[in-house]
C-alpha cells in the first residue's frame, strides 16, 4: 500500500516531535543548571526531565500506533 504524502509527513512530524521531547528531557534532567530545589535528595529538574523523556517515548509509541493503524485492511471502513 502506497501512503499519501500527507500521511508520511504526519508520521515524520510525530517522530521529530517525540525526539524533540526526548532531547529536551535529557537536557533538563542532566545538563540544566537551573535550580528548582530538591525532592528526595534529587533536583526537581531531574524529575522534570524524566517526565519529558517519558512523554517523548509516549509520543513515539503513538506515532507507531498511528502507522500500524494505517496498515490495517479495514482502515476507513465502517459497518
Amino acid at each position: 500500500m502506497k501512503m499519501p504524502i500527507a500521511v508520511l509527513i504526519n508520521i515524520v512530524f510525530r517522530i521529530i516531535v517525540s525526539l524533540a521531547y526526548g532531547l529536551l528531557g535529557i537536557y533538563v534532567a542532566f545538563f540544566s543548571e537551573f535550580n528548582l530545589g530538591d525532592w528526595f535528595d534529587l533536583p526537581i529538574t531531574f524529575f522534570l526531565g524524566i517526565l519529558f523523556i517519558t512523554y517523548g517515548l509516549f509520543r513515539l509509541w503513538r506515532a507507531y500506533a498511528y502507522y500500524r493503524e494505517l496498515n490495517e485492511d479495514d482502515y476507513g471502513k465502517y459497518e
